[in-house]
């Protein structure tokens, strides 16, 4: 059976991931990024991603997927190393909102992730989405749903449609991080970003940008 998928497809896939919490109080993270990551099929990663899952169970590792935050050190620059290998070229928008400035209305989970999808959706399909688009598909992880619940999907889908290339159709999913390894792809771009912001350590920052993934940032600012 001949696919349609793939780069003659048109179809462009929207990877959103995000780092830090939801907690405004002092025990929260200061910054709160929201990364997505914009690619095309063929996946040229994946197969490098699956050796790195391998070789370390092999080593003895039960290693079930990958998690920036809580996988090992060891783990991580395996990751960042195979993703340099792969993925110039690879668009990658972040929208970080530093939590303290935020108005009211964004100090909610669904007040802060819908901001922040809209203005990192508007940032990802503008101009840099190509008119041929056909299709696009958006995949977050499951968070924001159990967060903000029907609040946030309406936002999304409402953005979506609003940023997306004339003619181009949309979906919107959300699925467990575990279950994608491009959404746990946007998961270590999330935390590569998370630790430039909150830690000043942008290390794994360079490493990407280095390689060739285009850092586009964009900031949250005060909401009343």
């Amino acid at each position: 059976m001949h696919s349609t998928s793939g780069p003659a497809s048109g179809t462009l896939y929207l990877y959103i991931d995000e780092s830090g919490n939801f907690d405004f109080g002092r025990s929260g993270t200061r910054h709160f990024p929201l990364c997505g990551v914009l690619m095309r099929r063929p996946f040229t990663h994946l197969p490098g991603l699956l050796d790195v899952k391998y070789d370390f169970l092999e080593q003895g590792l039960d290693l079930e997927h990958f998690h920036a935050s809580e996988d090992r050190q060891a783990v991580r620059d395996r990751v960042f190393r195979c993703l340099a290998a792969h993925v110039g070229g690879m668009r990658v928008v972040c929208v970080v909102a530093r939590q303290a400035t935020l108005g009211p209305g964004l100090q909610t989970p669904e007040g802060l992730y819908s901001a922040a999808f809209d203005l990192l959706t508007r940032e990802t399909l503008d101009a840099r989405a190509p008119a041929a688009c056909a299709h696009i598909i958006a995949i977050t992880d499951s968070l924001p749903v159990r967060s903000g619940g029907a609040a946030v999907r309406k936002a999304v889908r409402t953005t979506l449609k609003a940023c997306s290339p004339a003619g181009a159709t949309y979906r919107i999913l959300h699925h467990a991080s575990r279950a994608d390894v491009n959404l746990q792809v946007a998961d270590y771009c999330a935390w590569a970003a998370y630790r430039k912001w909150e830690r000043a350590d942008d290390r794994s920052y360079r490493i990407m940008a280095d390689a060739g993934v285009a850092w586009v940032e964009a900031r949250l600012v005060h909401a009343g």
